[in-house]
């Protein structure tokens, strides 16, 4: 009798530290640059008194905060999408993403927030929720696998 050898096809593993790590660096410095960026264009535009090095210094400093900031946001959106093993593979995984980014965002918001709850202050918490779903939709097109 003849032997029968069986390959195996292994597939290629998801990526969790590369996803939860690029996502806890990036996230909440994506999501300030969303917020920052077209302030400083029509302050610079208007204005024509910021030269090109003071933008970059300003740009450099709002990531920077921004990290700090959306720093346990944009981590618990990277362990929730790892649970989920999302990868960016069709425009579909767009609703995905924002609903994550935007409820761990609004989480955070609301927890910070929470000496007094106004109308006023989860009005703003959503707002801030709004910014970390494009912040994890953006994060996501860097850091997500593309399988086919």
């Amino acid at each position: 009798m003849s032997d029968i050898e069986f390959s195996t096809v292994k597939a290629p593993s998801y990526p969790k530290g590369k996803v939860i790590g690029i996502y806890g660096l990036l996230g909440g410095a994506i999501g300030s640059l969303i917020v920052f960026v077209p302030v400083i264009i029509i302050d610079a535009v208007t204005c024509a008194s910021l030269d090109p090095i003071e933008i970059g210094k300003i740009l450099a400093s709002v990531s920077i905060i921004g990290a700090v900031v959306g720093l346990l946001p944009s981590l618990v959106a990277g362990i929730i999408i790892c649970k989920f093993t999302l990868c960016f593979d069709s425009a579909r995984k767009i609703l995905p993403l924002f609903a994550i980014g935007l409820f761990s965002t609004f989480i955070f918001s609301v927890w910070i927030m929470l000496d007094e709850i106004v109308s006023e202050k989860i009005i703003s918490a959503l707002l801030f929720s709004l910014i970390g779903g494009a912040s994890a939709v953006v994060t996501g097109l860097i850091a997500l696998p593309k399988y086919k």
